[in-house]
């Protein structure tokens, strides 16, 4: 079986140079005028990435663990190992190293332009270098092509094509029919309407601030899927769609988000075109998000419809523990007592705390709590302690078909910060000797702080809590003071991530990793625990071509992994690397699939229009350390980010997004392990 070169790894394969650094700019995102890029793409790309003077908040993100992350956000991950290669096709193709790269070409004004959120890897990157084109052109000893316009292409290594028209540079696979060519045409007047001239563009742009020094512009509806009834193959079924757009954002069939730089605060306006949710009449979430603990590492704060549990529980497995409660309690009436006696207004908080019984040497363990405003106060906490004590006893009866069931003690009453509080020490579901071990203990408490109800994984993060709340500790309203103020000043959703402190305990933990549990950093380890068993389904109907080796594409599931890659009519003649050698490509698919090298993505070549390229299609893959390593790698870049929005604003509905940037390599606060270990002071 004789191997195929694999697909270029990362975002080289349309444009690699500055895809991937391109669009992070569309979460700390171009200006817009007469000289924006925007004038020069078809009025009908999908994604519309624009910076300008950025070269700052470009070049940390050629940094391998930052590119990778850009990568995966994107739809094309890559490993560690492909960074090497990526930089070396960039030096091969422009001459310069990627940091150099950035400052001779996008250190002015750059933008990006793909056909979708979901379909970057036919992409172009559009810039106005900081020095003349012929002078590059030159350098990079770039081949002319022949052309029947005015704009001038040539060629580059690894089929980019580039296209000069004046001062623009216009990078792109130089193949007929992709955007590349068409863009090429629009440049030539071969085109009609650029997106500067797009009615629901010019309309976004209306409601933000003027001026912006970035903007994200992004389409969201798409073509209905082919409806032909198609062949089955163990290669397609359904799978989750994207996850829900923001409250603010559902409805919108385009949004757009928009940059203004104050120093080392990154201020992003984000609107769409819908009409928005109204606010809740229940409000008050910053009331519940402002007082946390200063070291709060991520909170978000806004409403919950709790009368939709029953929707939640009955997709829970049939024989859960947690269903079967569930189904318990609300025949019972609990459920509908509870729910009456709770406001929507919800907030969830994680923090860290440092078990004090563990004899194991480890950084801080992440906590939980959950917050919510309640109607009825007595009502909610009664109802809630009757809830929790029915399902604990129900779990008992149930766990005694096994075995050694796990030891659970009984619901403790105690006190924590100065208030009443009920506690159960799960502890003994880590491990027999739970301080034996990093995480140390894990609780279930709650208390009852005038109207919120209050519940947490460890007693001292409760306690945490109870303290800034009661205003005797430093607390999050500082934090909340960077985003900008709204105009409507109601706050009806909140975020705020502390990236730098996040970024700070995962350096932490993989370093007590690469010490004490070094196997958990192999991908491999983290195969055999995969949600579901690790099923991985790409979204395809195909029929096999059995004599010509090849299975050819009927439909694509809206939503699913090849979705926006792939389309209908396609030919997929190989994966991972080879073509298919026999008569049954669907079983080939198969083994490639479960043999994937890389557990996050699998490479396709396929057959278009007589072409065949590479597709690499990204896969779901839940593994906790490399979501680590991709935290630490934000974390150098980005050290706090807030996000509030005001419902309703007179145009409709805008959010806020405020990023500060980590200009000090220094903590944010200090994180240490615990218990400390012998001489560590010496």
């Amino acid at each position: 079986m004789q191997p195929w070169p694999a697909p270029i790894p990362g975002l080289w394969h349309r444009v690699r140079l500055s895809a991937a650094v391109l669009l992070i700019g569309g979460l700390i995102t171009t200006a817009t005028g007469d000289d924006s890029l925007a004038r020069a793409v078809p009025a009908d790309v999908g994604l519309f990435v624009e910076l300008r003077q950025a070269e700052d908040l470009l070049l940390p993100l050629v940094e391998p663990q930052v590119w990778l992350t850009l990568a995966e956000m994107v739809g094309q991950p890559a490993a560690l190992d492909d960074t090497e290669q990526w930089r070396q096709r960039v030096e091969q193709t422009v001459r310069m190293s990627p940091a150099d790269a950035v400052r001779a070409l996008f250190s002015q004004r750059v933008a990006f332009a793909a056909a979708g959120p979901r379909n970057t890897q036919d992409a172009v990157v559009l810039c106005r270098p900081a020095g003349p084109p012929r002078t590059l052109i030159q350098q990079w000893q770039a081949q002319p092509l022949p052309t029947s316009g005015r704009t001038a292409v040539y060629r580059l290594p690894y089929q980019v094509g580039l296209a000069v028209r004046d001062d623009l540079l216009v990078f792109g696979d130089r193949l007929a029919q992709t955007l590349f060519d068409e863009v090429v045409q629009h440049l030539d007047g071969h085109a009609a309407g650029t997106l500067a001239e797009a009615p629901a563009y010019r309309q976004l742009l209306s409601r933000v601030p003027p001026d912006p020094d970035g903007v994200l512009f992004a389409r969201l509806t798409r073509a209905a899927a082919d409806s032909t009834p198609p062949a089955t193959t163990a290669a397609s079924a359904p799978v989750p769609s994207w996850p829900e757009l923001p409250r603010l954002l559902q409805g919108s069939s385009h949004v757009l988000l928009a940059l203004h730089r104050d120093g080392r605060l990154l201020h992003v306006t984000v609107v769409g075109d819908a009409a928005g949710a109204a606010a809740s009449p229940d409000g008050r979430p910053a009331g519940l998000l402002g007082p946390l603990p200063r070291r709060t590492l991520l909170a978000w704060a806004g409403h919950v419809d709790y009368a939709r549990l029953a929707d939640l529980a009955q997709r829970l497995p049939e024989r859960s523990v947690f269903r079967v409660a569930y189904q318990l309690h609300e025949r019972a009436g609990t459920i509908q007592r509870m729910t009456a006696a709770l406001n929507s207004a919800t907030c969830v908080a994680v923090g860290l705390v440092d078990p004090p019984h563990r004899q194991v040497t480890a950084p801080p363990v992440p906590a939980v709590a959950l917050l919510v405003r309640t109607r009825e106060p007595t009502a909610a906490f009664k109802e809630w302690a009757d809830l929790f004590h029915h399902t604990v006893a129900l779990y008992k009866l149930l766990s005694l078909k096994l075995a050694a069931p796990p030891r659970i003690p009984p619901i403790e009453s105690t006190e924590i910060g100065g208030l009443p509080a009920e506690r159960l020490d799960l502890s003994g579901l880590i491990a027999p000797a739970p301080e034996l071990t990093p995480i140390g203990e894990l609780h279930l408490c709650w208390t009852l702080d005038d109207d919120v109800l209050i519940i947490a994984s460890h007693a001292d993060w409760l306690r945490q809590i109870l303290v800034a709340r009661h205003e005797q500790a430093e607390r999050l309203d500082d934090v909340l003071a960077l985003a900008r103020q709204d105009p409507t000043g109601r706050r009806d959703n909140l975020l705020v991530a502390q990236v730098g402190p996040l970024a700070d305990l995962g350096n932490l933990w993989l370093r007590y990793f690469e010490q004490a549990l070094p196997f958990v950093l192999q991908e491999s380890w983290w195969r055999n625990y995969q949600p579901g068993g690790g099923g991985v389904r790409l979204g395809l109907q195909v029929t096999e071509d059995a004599e010509r080796r090849r299975l050819r594409v009927l439909t694509v599931n809206p939503n699913s992994p090849a979705d926006g890659l792939l389309r209908p009519g396609d030919e997929i003649v190989g994966c991972n690397g080879r073509r298919f050698t026999t008569s049954q490509p669907v079983q080939e698919m198969r083994r490639g699939l479960s043999r994937r090298p890389n557990a996050r993505w699998i490479d396709l070549w396929i057959e278009r229009d007589r072409i065949v390229s590479g597709r690499r299609i990204p896969l779901l893959f839940v593994d906790p350390v490399e979501t680590l390593r991709r935290i630490v790698a934000v974390g150098q870049v980005v050290q706090r980010v807030v996000y509030t929005d005001d419902l309703p604003a007179a145009a409709g509905p805008r959010g806020h997004l405020t990023l500060e940037l980590r200009t000090e390599p220094g903590p944010l606060f200090e994180l240490r392990l615990t218990p400390a270990e012998p001489n560590a002071g010496d």
